[in-house]
């Protein structure tokens, strides 16, 4: 999956008494700078100060994460990035989550995400936080939108809130509207 690691310090443990014990990492990986090409083309970088590597399971877990994906079209153009306290992959379900207060900036819609947690589940393009979780979204045009029950499809960049939401709406150049507490 990622062709490249530079990697400051990486340890091995091969004792066969912890060889059943799936809480145990099989590779552990500190000041991780990761690039994945497509095409031969570089199509994401990332950076961690601690991954961790569950080979059994496909799960990686990392943390204090940054990362930057760029588009297709081999310029260099970034599509998106973001941060994250805490980043698991979970290779095997195509499932991604992410706590400790994540960040995304999607170059195209000119948005920004913001919310303690989120999980991507990249099989059927959506997009979700838990409940009770905070979700906050800032467009290039000054809208926010601040609430609760956050999904989105992925694939049709549509999105919604279930639970209460507040902000501010930007239409056109000029006029701006308030959002109830209680929805859009």
């Amino acid at each position: 999956m990622l062709a490249s690691l530079c990697v400051s310090a990486c340890s091995f443990d091969y004792g066969s008494e912890l060889a059943d014990d799936t809480s145990i990492p099989e590779m552990t990986m500190t000041g991780v700078n990761a690039s994945r090409y497509e095409n031969a083309r570089l199509s994401v970088e990332l950076r961690a100060s601690i991954l961790e590597m569950y080979d059994a399971d496909k799960i990686w877990t990392a943390s204090d994460v940054e990362f930057v994906q760029y588009t297709n079209t081999g310029d260099g153009a970034i599509e998106a990035e973001g941060s994250a306290g805490l980043f698991l992959v979970d290779d095997a379900a195509d499932v991604y989550s992410l706590g400790q207060t994540a960040s995304f900036r999607i170059v195209e819609d000119n948005l920004f995400l913001t919310a303690s947690d989120l999980r991507w589940d990249r099989s059927v393009h959506t997009l979700v936080s838990g409940l009770a979780s905070s979700v906050e979204l800032e467009r290039g045009d000054g809208s926010v939108i601040v609430g609760t029950g956050f999904s989105a499809n992925t694939l049709s960049r549509e999105y919604q809130f279930t639970g209460s939401v507040a902000g501010k709406l930007v239409s056109g150049g000029a006029s701006s509207s308030d959002l109830p507490e209680t929805g859009l």
